[in-house]
């Protein structure tokens, strides 16, 4: 993404769209602001962009104290259409907590979420099995 260390939403929504259209049917995995930039762009676009699946991981729900990023009512109404649509939350997540998850679970209930334990907010892992099964199940991919 542009200027990682002062992220953009409207920079980055942009070259999310360019890299979808140039791909052949995407998997869209996002984290954090990525994730919540990633909704957006999805709720906003037109057309719909194709994709194979959608894949967020602690995604911030933003009110209406900032409005540049924060879904509104249309746009969740968009995304009912969407799916595959997952999240992913670690309980001890100390920069996007439960609330945030369980917001989305209460506007977005046909999506998948994958409530999690000891992940913190960076998913600083070796490996994260619930992501990768879950594309699997998408792609139909077997396991190695």
């Amino acid at each position: 993404m542009p200027d990682p260390e002062d992220p953009n939403d409207r920079a980055w929504r942009e070259r999310i769209a360019q890299l979808v259209r140039e791909a052949d049917h995407p998997m869209l995995v996002g984290h954090s602001f990525g994730a919540s930039t990633l909704l957006r762009f999805v709720a906003q676009a037109e057309p719909q962009p194709a994709f194979r699946g959608l894949f967020l991981v602690a995604t911030p729900f933003w009110g209406e104290d900032s409005p540049d990023f924060a879904l509104t009512a249309e746009h969740l109404r968009r995304l009912h259409s969407i799916s595959p649509l997952f999240f992913y939350q670690s309980a001890d997540d100390p920069i996007v907590g439960l609330t945030h998850f369980q917001k989305y679970q209460k506007s977005l209930p046909h999506a998948v979420f994958r409530r999690l334990d000891g992940r913190g907010h960076e998913f600083d892992q070796d490996t994260f099995p619930e992501l990768v099964a879950d594309i699997r199940s998408v792609t139909g991919a077997e396991a190695d």
